[in-house]
């Protein structure tokens, strides 16, 4: 009788140990995926990431100016016209300051990429600290790819300390399995 008693606890025991993993385990990937999604809710809902987004995937027409960056309008204005020409001048690393007189397109273009990056920059640094995964966040896979074919950024994220984060976005959406590993854009040049 107090083989079966032993038995029954250890049993019971076992069963209550796997029980609470599993409990914990889920609670861990929920939550995992919770900061993953705060982190993609913060950049849609970031006016000016998605306007730096929109100025990576649309070759012109009009934008509108998020609040934060009218000011650098001479009047204020509400949209700007999209030029890849002057997107490619306002991410050169060796534009003079004189030069971002010539057109305020220019600071805009330039402050919003480097939030852009910023925030890329930040998801690459919670995927290092493995606060999220790859799946969790795939989207931001979208934007390597995007970033990958934008040959005016690439100077712009050397010479302003982007680089090591890109790499590691760059190895884990396009080098490893994810949904974007094969995305192919053309190159904007």
């Amino acid at each position: 009788m107090p083989d079966a008693f032993t038995a029954t606890v250890g049993v019971l025991g076992l069963t209550g140990g796997v029980v609470a993993w599993l409990n914990y385990r889920k609670a861990v990937l929920w939550k995992r995926a919770e900061l993953a999604n705060n982190y993609l809710k913060d950049f849609n809902n970031n006016p000016e990431l998605v306007f730096a987004g929109r100025c990576l995937d649309w070759n012109g027409g009009k934008l509108v100016l998020p609040d934060n960056l009218r000011a650098y309008m001479p009047n204020g204005e509400q949209f700007i016209q999209h030029d890849r020409r002057i997107f490619a001048i306002a991410l050169r690393p060796d534009l003079k300051i004189h030069e971002m007189e010539d057109d305020p397109r220019i600071q805009i273009y330039r402050t919003s990429m480097d939030s852009f990056l910023s925030w890329l920059s930040l998801v690459a640094s919670a995927l290092d600290r493995k606060l999220f995964v790859v799946a969790d966040l795939q989207d931001v896979g979208y934007w390597v790819a995007k970033i990958q074919s934008e040959v005016a950024v690439h100077g712009f994220i050397v010479a302003f300390g982007y680089r090591e984060n890109i790499e590691k976005l760059i190895n884990l959406y396009r080098r490893k399995k994810s949904p974007y590993q094969n995305w192919m854009f053309p190159p904007n040049v």
